[in-house]
Order: structure tokens, then C-alpha cells, then sequence
């Protein structure tokens, strides 16, 4: 009964390792249209944070089973998250460059840009760790090295667009 469960551990992770590498493949090519509107911005939000969702269960549960997971697991899975970290940054600078007037103007635009802000530059903070740990060759990382260049891009259009954003609401 016990190498049944090993084995059924070690499908469980084959399943969901596919299931998230056509999740990544998808979004990839979702990035290359960039998002309309500010619902559509956050459909392309909503799937990358499920993509690292997803990422962080198939590592808990690699390591849940350590001898049931292949040893390249864990740089696979930082090269996953890299791929949707440039798919979003491809999808948020498009946005960026050019938001919706309404967005940047509204009561409340304030704290969404700062959250984006935030999120953004959490992930900038990671993102040079993960390079290192991804163990990638030099023409992948001068493409990640242009990823982050644009993040840092994002984060810059975030700023100047918080500059002009009606203030935070206060509470009288």
C-alpha cells in the first residue's frame, strides 16, 4: 500500500508540473495581446498569481516527498516562475505605457497603482535571486536581464503615474 502512494505522489507531481507548464505556455502567449481595460489587466493578474500558486504547491509537495520528485525540480520550477514573471511584465508595461484614462483619474486609482507598485517591486527584489538560482545559459539570461530592465520600467511609470493620481482617500 505505501509504494502506491509513493507512486501516486510522483503522478500527482507529473500532473500538476504539466498542468502548470501548459498554464505558462498559455499565459505566454496571452501576454503578446495587451490588456484593454483595467478588468483585463486583472484577468492577466488574477492567472499569473495563479501560476505561482501553483509553482509554490508543486514545491511544498515536492518537498513533502523529497525521493518522489526529480532532482532538476526545483531550478524547473524557478525557470517556470521566470517565464511568468516576463510574461506579466510584458503584459503590465504594455498597460502601463498607456492606461485607461479612467483608471488613472479615478477615486481609488491611488491605492491600486501603489499595490501595483508594491507587488512590482517585491518581485524586483526577488527576481535577481531567482536568476542566480535558475542556473540558466547567457542568452536566456540576456533575455531576463531585458525582463528586468522593463520591470524596472513598470515600477518607474507606476511612480510617475501615483504623482498624479487623486490623492488616497482619508477617513474624516
Amino acid at each position: 500500500m505505501r509504494m502506491k502512494k509513493e507512486v501516486n505522489h510522483g503522478a500527482l507531481l507529473r500532473e500538476l508540473a504539466g498542468s502548470l507548464s501548459s498554464t505558462v505556455t498559455s499565459f505566454e502567449q496571452m501576454s503578446g495581446r495587451p490588456a484593454q481595460s483595467f478588468p483585463d489587466y486583472k484577468k492577466a493578474r488574477a492567472v499569473y498569481h495563479e501560476i505561482q500558486a501553483m509553482i509554490f504547491t508543486i514545491g511544498d509537495k515536492a518537498e513533502s516527498r523529497p525521493n518522489n520528485a526529480p532532482r532538476e525540480l526545483k531550478s524547473w520550477l524557478i525557470r517556470m516562475r521566470l517565464r511568468s514573471i516576463a510574461a506579466f511584465t510584458r503584459v503590465s508595461l504594455a498597460f502601463f505605457r498607456n492606461p485607461p484614462q479612467l483608471l488613472v483619474h479615478a477615486l481609488g486609482a491611488y491605492e491600486i497603482l501603489q499595490h501595483e507598485r508594491e507587488a512590482f517591486t517585491k518581485v524586483l527584489a526577488d527576481y535577481d535571486m531567482m536568476l542566480f538560482e535558475a542556473g540558466i545559459d547567457d542568452k536566456t539570461a540576456d533575455e531576463l536581464d531585458r525582463v528586468r530592465v522593463n520591470m524596472e520600467e513598470v515600477v518607474e511609470r507606476l511612480e510617475n503615474l501615483l504623482k498624479t493620481a487623486p490623492p488616497q482617500l482619508t477617513v474624516f
